[in-house]
């Protein structure tokens, strides 16, 4: 075993995770599963992995990118209990694993990255705020075409449109999903009481699903079903990663405190601020009379209240005379 540290890149955490990607969240667990002295660093900075993505574990000079190269060096320096596995269990992990990357992972691209509510409402909004500028402004942006890439390749087609590609994704993870519950049944673990990297890599892909405030979130539903996968996430959230939950429990309890503080100060103000509105509009319409009255928009004409004198009633007969003679 390695007695200096690894260095572990993931991308930052939210809602009570670790991190918010999938794959830093299966090297996150695999390495908390199996005691690896890791030196973690959350971040948002793409400049600082070789492929602009994480996880990054570096180690001895060495760097590993993908997580299937990861997970291989874990077990060569022997962390982690893949080794202690039978051949048949071996053999689970191969094709539960790959089962997840090929049934499960398009449904999670197509969720955060493709369905335009949440990447407009979460997705790119969460992003920016991770990502540096300028990267902020066209990275998520390329990340999303990344991704349809990969879903219309593996799961679309020409004579495929992009409602029946949307079905046919969240049809095969939802059974996806229920192939992994039966294969968990009542045990703690794939494998019983002793986690393996398939417990990681199933944590990974199912936390996000449960724990993001995702707006169109159907899988979310789904897995809310499978109740023994539930149990397990948060099993695993409690046990390995209570640092998270506190943080997350805090900061609800502080907006929590906040929009309280907020509705007090509102209604305490509200008698002298409805006084102030009165009082605002007021002046605002006697400002404005004023200022027609100066400009000449207003004229006020003063006449004599009194009516003119009806004239006598003998200049009134002679000036009949007259105009009948005439007539």
């Amino acid at each position: 075993m390695a007695a200096e540290k690894m260095k572990l890149d993931v991308w930052k955490g939210d809602w009570g995770l670790p991190s918010v990607d999938p794959h830093c969240l299966a090297v996150l667990a695999y390495c908390k599963y199996s005691g690896v002295p890791v030196e973690v660093n959350k971040t948002g900075n793409p400049w600082s992995s070789p492929t602009g993505n994480f996880p990054v574990l570096r180690h001895r000079g060495e760097t590993y990118c993908k997580i299937t190269d990861i997970f291989n060096y874990l077990r060569k320096e022997h962390w982690g209990s893949d080794f202690e596995l039978s051949t048949k269990q071996s053999a689970d992990v191969v094709a539960f694993s790959a089962l997840l990357e090929e049934k499960l992972l398009p449904a999670l691209l197509h969720l955060w990255w493709m369905d335009d509510k949440t990447f407009i409402d979460v997705t790119r909004p969460w992003y920016s705020r991770a990502i540096p500028f300028p990267l902020s402004l066209f990275l998520p942006g390329r990340t999303q075409k990344k991704a349809e890439l990969r879903v219309n390749l593996t799961k679309g087609g020409e004579n495929i449109s992009e409602m029946e590609t949307e079905t046919k994704v969240y049809k095969e993870a939802k059974e996806c999903l229920n192939l992994l519950s039966y294969k968990l049944g009542e045990k703690q673990y794939m494998f019983g009481r002793l986690p393996s990297s398939l417990d990681a890599l199933v944590f990974g892909y199912l936390a996000p699903l449960l724990k993001a405030p995702l707006p169109n979130n159907q899988l979310h539903n789904h897995l809310l079903q499978c109740e023994n996968l539930c149990r397990m996430v948060n099993d695993v959230l409690v046990t390995f990663f209570p640092a998270d939950l506190r943080e997350m429990e805090e900061k609800q309890k502080k907006e929590e405190q906040q929009r309280a503080r907020t509705s007090s100060s509102e209604n305490s103000e509200f008698p002298n601020r409805r006084r102030n509105m009165v009082l605002a509009g007021f002046f605002a319409l006697s400002a404005m009379a004023v200022y027609a009255w100066t400009s000449g928009l207003i004229q006020i004409q003063i006449s004599d209240l009194d009516p003119a004198p009806s004239p006598a009633p003998s200049t009134t007969r002679k000036a009949q005379a007259v105009k009948g003679e005439e007539n």
